[in-house]
């Protein structure tokens, strides 16, 4: 397991260097976005320089061509890849100039263009899933009953999972890392696929292809996940040991299907709650201990029942208007 610890961040920069800084760190977080917000509405000047500073910090990360045509807004001129010849140089920079002559002219010119944009939510209702195709070639899918919020800014794409679970397929971009922040935690990716499960105390990281970097808040550390490998972290910012993966077991609810190997019968009942408000209960709590192997459908309550009745000897009686107990015949 690799782990290290990161610098506490009590303050924040008083620089347009800091906060460019800052702000592509895995540790930022909405009240760093909010004080960004603040230093930039102090004067048009801190628009200007932090500007700048993301200028010469996407031409000091280039490595391709610049593209032909000259760009039509402020985050194309700053992720340009790579300093143009003196010809091909001068409409971008008289572009450039142009932008803050404007924004000298109406002071919150340069901020308007570099303010983030609005965050957009997405959401699924019990027993829905929901795919997405985000702007960067990036895709989504969102389980049961999940809640997310999507910011994409031009040093970063940041989701914050509210509740429930995500995979995520990203496309590379090594100068936007892709960021999910869940719990006390969050997961750092370039361009990779991995889940996250948002439980309500605690998260679960499941990687499945490329890396992810995955740190706490309150503890300071991080962790580097390996390919097939998944972890839980928790409040104050525990750390769980990594555990292994079957990869067809953990995407198998993307298509519908929960796939159990050995499973106590306590958790596959919790997996298939999520996909309805009539819920499976246990007359008693040993039944829990009871192994579980198999394929199911998430939205087929009665495929179940009867798989449980033929292979473990289970019984099943309404007991509620959306409850039905399960237990041992007799």
């Amino acid at each position: 397991m690799n782990v290290s610890t990161l610098p506490p961040s009590h303050r924040f920069p008083d620089s347009a260097e800091g906060w460019l800084a800052r702000l592509l760190s895995p540790e930022s977080d909405t009240d760093d976005f909010a004080a960004f917000e603040e230093w930039i509405a102090v004067s048009p000047q801190n628009a200007l320089a932090y500007a700048e500073a993301e200028r010469v910090h996407g031409m000091a990360r280039a490595s391709q061509a610049v593209r032909a045509q000259v760009p039509t807004d402020l985050s194309q001129i700053a992720l340009s890849s790579k300093r143009p010849s003196a010809r091909r140089a001068r409409p971008a920079v008289f572009a450039w100039a142009a932008v803050l002559v404007l924004a000298l002219v109406s002071g919150w010119g340069v901020w308007v263009a570099l303010r983030p944009s609005s965050p957009v939510q997405y959401a699924t209702a019990v027993g829905e899933r929901l795919k997405v195709d985000l702007p960067d070639g990036s895709t989504l899918v969102l389980d049961t009953d999940t809640a997310l919020q999507l910011s994409y800014r031009r040093s970063r794409r940041g989701i914050e999972l509210l509740r429930g679970r995500l995979q995520a397929n990203v496309a590379h971009d090594k100068d936007r890392p892709f960021i999910v922040s869940s719990g006390d935690g969050s997961v750092r990716a370039v361009g990779t696929v991995f889940q996250v499960e948002n439980r309500g105390g605690d998260t679960v990281v499941r990687l499945l292809e490329g890396r992810v970097v995955v740190a706490t808040r309150q503890a300071g550390q991080a962790l580097e996940l390996h390919p097939m490998q998944q972890v839980v972290y928790g409040e104050n910012g525990w750390f769980g040991t990594p555990e292994g993966v079957d990869r067809i077991a953990a995407e198998g609810w993307t298509q519908g299907r929960l796939i159990f190997k050995e499973r106590r019968l306590a958790e596959l009942l919790v997996e298939f709650n999520r996909y309805s408000r009539d819920h499976l209960v246990l007359s008693k709590a040993e039944l829990g201990d009871i192994r579980v192997s198999g394929a199911f459908a998430a939205d087929d309550r009665s495929g179940l029942i009867m798989a449980l009745q033929r292979g473990w000897g289970l019984q099943a009686k309404r007991t509620a208007s959306d409850e039905t107990t399960l237990y041992l015949r007799e």
